[in-house]
């Protein structure tokens, strides 16, 4: 028998601490096995940041990855690794682990585990720690780490038991029940495993950690230890979020002939969203980009007429206010929609795969995991809703073809024109997700993504990143990588830029188009209360609202790109970037890129346009949609 047997010295069944003549390390064996684990339970990525007291991880990791076992990507910035892990995960739906060192490492990982759990992304923190019983000691770099998440994480682990009672199974089936509590389909989200390691740290050589790698899996079948639906799929199951859901909430019926309207928004499990779109296809339907694609779409931008209770015009009246909505996901977009749901006069009908139920306006009557239709739609309602979905589109459409300068709502309409089927779309959470909304989107055959689970946005740079690289995988056998396109204004671009710090040797993305929609600041309080003329300026003229709301900055793009070797080209008219997205997409970013000799796989445009335009044209927007 070779060394790749279970003879070797120190192999034992049920044990992760070595033979007593075995040099290897404790530290070392546990983390061979908690890695190995992960690969039976399906991770295919996993995402590490250089740092002592995790050198056992990542060593682990290392070797897994030069064995083939999975896909290692390496950050040196713990906020940046986070939210990569959170875009493959998002993207892939499986668990992807990031791992750090212990101490401030662990605490940059927050903003990335809030929308994880927020959104149901199953992101793992592995967070290194000092032995417990050092904690409070003043040892360096010790903080009391385990459970810093708190309600951020839908479970906090720790290995410290197992670790010092050196059992295999121990150590496996905690990470069985970490990969298990991400995975869950109705609470799955964010989760913490704290692993406290003990000295010492690394073996005497790279040949030891191949050593213990090799044992841990040739432990058992190579199934996970804790067999269940969760670690043994690969995947969140597809049918799992419709059944639990179906199991927490029930069945709801919807008479329609009420005047119904659904407003759709993200979900937690795509393959239940896209199930409860298909059984309210034909009903009308205001969504949001990151929603399940609607069988008959009513354009945003029209949602405001429904506030009314009925339109006349040439002697003909029909009445548009809705009698009842069913609400699908978790819509936060657009604020006519809110006032909807916050109605009193209009019941409301929730549709949710989590445990939590969407209802801010604190409206909701009635609460269900799947849906029964009945009866059929008021004669004249979905005339109704079809001519308001086209006001709505026309009104977008008319104001963006009107002279002016160009927006950040001009590039999203010219991204949306650009999409191509299989392309994958990551949204910045602010503006620009709601531009494309109004651009029309959600499209069939285009997976819309942004992070409006907490809505922030933090780390857009990176997770594009992530996404792209899992969208990519997702395709293997294309001849080239799929393409995967990010909206973001130049502040979201600015906050993760560090996303771009990829190192030498790592995994990058085949196909990754950023465009920044640069408009010097933040251009979404230009169409909210603090962007309004009395408040912009102090009566002795110091500016108020740009110095502490559209806060220009003086960030350079195509510099930036330049440091970090990343393609770069500046576009000022919709007419050229549409060329460069479609150049793009032909022939990859060489095609169209001003700088040269930049790493492969990533282009960044840099849209030039104008914010001090953007209140008026929204302002035209509503002006061509409103009741009178």
């Amino acid at each position: 028998m070779t060394h790749d047997d279970h003879d070797l010295p120190g192999a034992s069944a049920g044990s992760a601490g070595p033979h007593p003549a075995d040099p290897t390390p404790p530290a070392v064996t546990v983390a061979a096995t908690v890695v190995d684990e992960l690969v039976r339970c399906g991770v295919t990525d996993a995402v590490v940041c250089p740092g002592s007291r995790s050198a056992p991880l990542a060593l682990a990791l290392a070797e897994a990855a030069r064995t083939g076992r999975l896909r290692l990507h390496v950050r040196t910035d713990e906020r940046s690794a986070a939210f990569l892990a959170l875009g493959v995960a998002r993207r892939s739906r499986r668990v992807v682990p990031v791992v750090m060192t212990s101490g401030t490492a662990v605490a940059n990982c927050l903003p990335a585990m809030v929308e994880a759990t927020a959104s149901g992304v199953p992101l793992l923190v592995l967070s290194a720690n000092r032995p417990l019983d050092v904690l409070g000691t003043g040892a360096n770099q010790t903080i009391d780490q385990a459970g810093i998440f708190g309600a951020h994480a839908v479970a906090s682990l720790s290995l410290d038991a197992a670790v010092t009672g050196g059992s295999a199974p121990a150590v496996r089936s905690r990470v069985d029940a970490a990969v298990e509590a991400a995975l869950d389909p109705s609470r799955g989200g964010g989760v913490q495993l704290d692993i406290p390691f003990a000295p010492p740290l690394v073996p005497a050589d790279s040949a030891t950690v191949s050593l213990a790698a090799r044992r841990a899996a040739s432990d058992g079948t190579g199934d996970p230890w804790r067999a269940s639906a969760l670690t043994t799929r690969h995947g969140r199951p597809s049918a799992a979020a419709g059944a639990a859901a179906r199991a927490r909430f029930g069945e709801v019926t919807v008479d329609l002939s009420r005047r119904t309207l659904v407003i759709a928004g993200a979900v937690r499990d795509e393959v239940w969203g896209r199930a409860m779109a298909e059984a309210l296809a034909d009903v009308p339907t205001v969504a949001e980009p990151t929603a399940p694609v609607p069988g008959t779409p009513v354009h945003p931008a029209g949602a405001a007429v429904f506030g009314a209770t009925e339109i006349s015009a040439n002697g003909f009246s029909a009445a548009v206010r809705p009698e009842q909505v069913v609400v699908l996901g978790r819509p936060t977009l657009h604020r006519p929609v809110t006032a909807l749901l916050s109605a009193p006069d209009i019941d409301v009908v929730a549709l949710t795969d989590g445990v939590t139920v969407p209802d801010v306006g604190r409206t909701v009557r009635r609460v269900g995991g799947s849906v029964t239709l009945t009866g059929g739609h008021p004669a004249g309602w979905t005339d109704v809703c079809a001519a308001v979905d086209t006001l709505g589109a026309e009104a977008v459409r008319d104001a963006l073809a009107a002279p002016g300068p160009v927006t950040g709502l001009h590039v999203a309409a010219v991204v949306a024109d650009a999409l191509r089927d299989g392309d994958a779309l990551v949204a910045g959470a602010s503006s620009a997700v709601r531009d494309l909304s109004f651009a029309g989107l959600p499209f069939d055959g285009v997976r819309t993504l942004s992070a409006r689970g907490a809505a922030g946005i933090d780390g857009t740079v990176s997770a594009a990143v992530g996404t792209a690289l899992a969208h990519a995988a997702a395709h293997p056998d294309e001849p080239r990588a799929p393409r995967t396109v990010a909206l973001m204004g130049d502040l979201t671009f600015l906050h993760d830029v560090n996303g771009l710090a990829i190192g030498a040797d790592e995994p990058r993305p085949g196909s990754l188009v950023i465009v920044v929609a640069d408009d010097r600041g933040g251009a979404i309080f230009e169409g909210l209360e603090p962007g309004a003329a009395p408040l912009r300026e102090f009566d002795d003229g110091t500016p108020a609202f740009d110095r502490v709301f559209g806060t220009p900055p003086r960030g350079d793009v195509a510099a930036l790109c330049a440091a970090f070797d990343v393609a770069h080209v500046a576009v000022d008219s919709v007419a050229d970037l549409a060329r460069v997205l479609d150049d793009h997409a032909e022939a990859g970013e060489d095609a169209v890129a001003t700088s040269r000799d930049h790493a492969p796989g990533i282009l960044v445009v840099e849209a030039r346009v104008d914010r001090a335009s953007r209140r008026d044209l929204e302002a035209r927007i509503r002006d061509r949609v409103e009741i009178r």
